[in-house]
């Protein structure tokens, strides 16, 4: 073999394994969760109702939930509902229910959780049930596949 075809070969087996590397270094980076809410801001006075938004990168499998409560029903939510992950903008945007007219006043707090697919059944199931029903019971906070991202908003009006 001559010394320009084994450092052809050479060449080209060190590119392979380059892309090989970077290839399974995108994988690692789309099993990673990264959730932002971009909307509202932590502290902002909401009414009935609003639209929460962000941007989310989830691991196939995964699903992104919004969840709320009064804050002093801790540890207790309600989940609100799925929030759609965009796959090429990854923007997100789920409307979250701020309680009722006695409820004005209160400080809540907006969950955004990444779940699985087992929990997400659970929850698809649970909002399902709640929509058809109106029996809307609190419940604990599934498993995150990340740190949840919680923040503080205050009801002001109905």
């Amino acid at each position: 073999m001559t010394r320009r075809l084994f450092l052809s070969m050479l060449l080209i087996g060190v590119l392979i394994a380059v892309s090989l590397v970077a290839r399974n270094g995108d994988a690692q980076k789309n099993e990673q969760v990264d959730i932002k809410v971009t909307d509202p801001r932590n502290g902002s006075n909401v009414g009935r109702e609003m639209v929460v938004k962000g941007t989310a990168y989830l691991p196939r499998g995964h699903y992104l939930w919004v969840l709320a409560r009064r804050n002093d029903f801790k540890p207790l939510w309600w989940p609100q509902r799925e929030a759609e992950v965009d796959p090429k903008t990854h923007k997100w945007s789920a409307t979250a229910v701020f309680g009722g007219p006695q409820d004005v006043g209160w400080d809540f707090d907006i969950g955004v959780i990444a779940v699985n697919e087992k929990e997400h059944a659970l929850l698809k199931d649970y909002w399902i049930k709640a929509m058809r029903t109106g029996d809307w019971k609190t419940i604990e906070m599934p498993p995150s596949a990340a740190a949840p991202q919680i923040l503080k908003v205050k009801k002001v009006s109905h």
